[in-house]
């Protein structure tokens, strides 16, 4: 009997049965391996060989780097895949058009092909003697989706690390490494070196190399692979001779230089200093990939311009109060996002936090306190562990305007009061904890 799914709910369900790491928070990096991976996708026809692809890898800026580079492609007139993690509230936000769903019909046919055609692959010693897992999963479903629909690009973000991540086992057009920090260590390696080395393992072969801001120890993993793999490297910092940064509340301009190039700008809708990075070195790819002219190049400014993400300083109303959605879960992410409310509001305001098992909430902590009033800790969802009464008791360390609300409604509801219709709310600590109260803002 053949399977035929009913809903896109009916096919994602069906892949989150499997094993899913994200949900784990006891794996370590020899859980992760390529040769299932390839098996898979030579089961199901190697769908990945008919995209030109760009592997991004990094701590932070990935989903916002990857959204900016497809959708300058789209708006090029290049049919660009996204494939990004993790998701707000949808599934299919994580296998995109350049940020646009595809249609229902084709999630739920393609999760019926995997279902269907899953039951004929072998598990050998080749390819592991355990099941794939979810990540394995969506990452096949993204690239059979982008063949069906007959993309010509596709921009592709790793999930954890780079180097044994289930992405890599592409030939990409180009590999980017943004920000690295301190991330996943139990899994990644408790130093940045060692970080930085398995984001550095998406570097292939005289592929060329782009690399975002780096401090001194994560450029020097960098520059070392790519010269063990022969590989043209560009530094954001070399390439940008000027910018000029301006953050308010309808997005980011950035005036800019590259190279021999007359100054451009662009107007982003995204918000943050950080973003202006961001949207720069998807620039820089481009540049070099398409090696576009001045109408292209317009075009190319005009996707990067409207290209929005979920999550990332996401500014939305609600009865008159601005409430700001930020998946930030690092102290560098945090100071970074701090930058931004202060350009954007320059007072203090209420904030609501939840941040899972394996994060560092009392650095946050200690950045967060003094620009809130009001703080509130709740629990980020049920997807992934977290202790919210212990990370209360380490906010107390730091704030006296604490409280435990455990219930997210519930700390929504009373945020909204604190407020009294005027004052900004942040909800921030973990994509989780903004998928939670983001929905009840969009929603009711």
């Amino acid at each position: 009997m053949s399977i035929d799914f009913q809903t896109t709910d009916d096919a994602f369900d069906f892949i989150g049965s499997f094993i899913n790491f994200e949900r784990s928070k006891k794996q370590t990096i020899r859980d992760y391996r390529l040769d299932r991976m390839k098996g898979l996708l030579k089961h199901f026809g190697n769908p990945e060989k008919s995209l030109k692809i760009i592997h991004i890898a990094g701590s932070k800026g990935k989903g916002s780097t990857a959204m900016f580079l497809a959708s300058a492609l789209n708006a090029a007139g290049e049919k660009t895949g996204l494939y990004s993690s993790p998701h707000i509230s949808d599934y299919r936000e994580r296998i995109s058009l350049g940020g646009n769903f595809f249609v229902n019909r084709i999630y739920i046919d393609t999760g019926s092909e995997i279902a269907e055609g899953i039951k004929t692959f072998i598990l050998d010693d080749e390819t592991g003697s355990s099941e794939p897992t979810t990540f394995e999963l969506l990452t096949l479903m993204a690239f059979m989706i982008f063949k069906k629909t007959g993309c010509t690009w596709a921009v592709i973000e790793t999930g954890i690390g780079g180097r044994l991540d289930a992405t890599n086992v592409i030939t990409p057009a180009a590999s980017v490494i943004t920000h690295i920090e301190m991330e996943h260590a139990d899994i990644l390696g408790n130093t940045i070196e060692k970080i930085a080395s398995e984001k550095a393992g998406i570097i292939k072969f005289k592929t060329p190399v782009f690399s975002g801001k780096q401090i001194e120890v994560s450029a020097s993993v960098i520059k070392d692979k790519a010269q063990i793999m022969k590989a043209p490297l560009v530094f954001l910092d070399d390439k940008i001779d000027s910018s000029d940064i301006v953050v308010t509340a309808n997005g980011t301009k950035v005036l800019f230089k590259t190279g021999d190039e007359r100054e451009n700008y662009f107007n982003l809708t995204t918000i943050g200093a950080v973003q202006a990075e961001n949207a720069l070195l998807a620039w820089l790819v481009l540049l070099k990939l398409l090696q576009p002219d001045k109408n292209v190049k317009k075009l190319l400014i005009e996707g990067i311009n409207r290209a929005k993400l979920p999550g990332r300083f996401e500014i939305i109303e609600k009865h008159n109060v601005p409430f700001v959605f930020d998946g930030a879960h690092t102290p560098v992410s945090i100071k970074r996002l701090l930058e931004s409310w202060d350009r954007v509001f320059n007072r203090k305001g209420i904030l609501i936090f939840g941040s899972v098992a394996d994060k560092n909430p009392e650095k946050m902590a200690k950045l967060l306190s003094p620009n809130f009033d009001k703080i509130i800790i709740s629990t980020p969802g049920t997807f992934k562990e977290s202790y919210p009464e212990e990370v209360f008791k380490i906010f107390r360390q730091y704030s006296n305007s604490v409280r435990l609300i455990k219930d997210p409604g519930e700390a929504y509801i009373k945020a909204l009061a604190l407020s009294e219709g005027k004052v900004p709310i942040l909800v921030t600590g973990s994509f989780y904890m903004v998928s939670e109260i983001r929905k009840l803002v969009v929603i009711y």
